[in-house]
């Protein structure tokens, strides 16, 4: 059965996404139709995102929905943060982390609901969507950003892989089981397959659940060429993508992949220099994923 799509006038964006979004696209219905993003999530993105935020307030969000409550404090005592002090409540814990990690907790806890259970593709796509926001808070300081901030961007930007993976779970884990020499095939060949690629969907997707302008654009653009004069938060989340596939942590197989050393080489020898080793990468990836298994 072909895959049915909806027109979707993105317009509006063509300022800031790329050339395929500046016309009427389509967007699958079973895209279209996926359960919204965690209200309480959403909320906690909205009041934090004002700086005269009331602790009582972002805590009384949080609370409102006692199970998702539970996976921020779990999260917040895991490895994946690596807190020194046990944390049990949500009022304590916005006290002691900050508004910026309570963000990063509640978006990190929103999407391990999101994806929910899955096959080996999902795995694989959630493993390098974490690497990625670790590599990115482990490089922010690199380009002046918060190491939350770019963390919980990180996380976000393959949302679009995962939302495909949740509707078209058949389709698209063949796409992804293919070994492709570089992005620039993969996007190609799911719009073949489905009519959309990921990252189309995936700015589609953060902007229709009331995401940040900063994490649209981390999902549409997370491929395109690095340039220095872009937004430094852009910047971070690109160069994060490609070191997570480059030391091993790829969402999918490329038959060749710039080295590490290649990326940094790449950069400036302003920043070049300023960056944290491969091994020393590697061992913060591996060490916070084991929050996940």
């Amino acid at each position: 059965m072909p895959t049915q799509l909806l027109s979707l006038d993105t317009t509006e964006q063509a300022s800031s996404l790329s050339p395929l979004s500046a016309d009427a696209v389509e967007i699958s219905v079973k895209l279209c139709n996926l359960p919204p993003f965690s209200a309480v999530a959403n909320q906690v993105l909205a009041l934090s995102a004002d700086p005269e935020v009331n602790i009582i307030h972002l805590a009384a969000a949080l609370e409102s929905d006692p199970a998702f409550a539970a996976d921020v404090l779990f999260l917040a005592n895991s490895s994946l943060f690596g807190f020194a002090s046990r944390v049990q409540v949500v009022r304590h814990a916005i006290a002691l982390l900050g508004i910026e990690r309570i963000k990063a907790l509640a978006v990190t806890a929103a999407m391990r609901s999101f994806i929910g259970s899955g096959g080996p593709c999902v795995h694989q796509c959630w493993r390098h969507s974490i690497s990625s926001a670790i590599i990115a808070e482990q490089i922010s300081s690199v380009f002046a950003i918060t190491r939350e901030v770019a963390y919980t961007v990180g996380l976000v930007h393959d949302l679009g892989r995962l939302g495909l993976l949740k509707s078209y779970p058949g389709k698209y884990s063949a796409v992804l089981g293919n070994s492709f020499e570089s992005s620039d095939q993969v996007l190609p060949a799911e719009r073949a397959v489905l009519g959309v690629d990921h990252v189309l969907a995936g700015a589609w997707l953060a902007k229709h659940w009331g995401f940040p302008k900063a994490f649209v654009q981390a999902c549409e653009h997370h491929h395109s060429p690095l340039h220095p004069n872009e937004a430094e938060l852009l910047q971070v989340v690109k160069l994060a993508c490609r070191i997570a596939d480059a030391i091993g942590f790829s969402a999918i197989q490329y038959k060749i992949l710039p080295t590490y050393g290649q990326i940094i080489e790449s950069l400036s020898p302003s920043l070049a220099h300023k960056f944290p080793s491969q091994e020393s990468l590697c061992n913060k990836v591996e060490t916070r994923l084991k929050a996940f298994e």
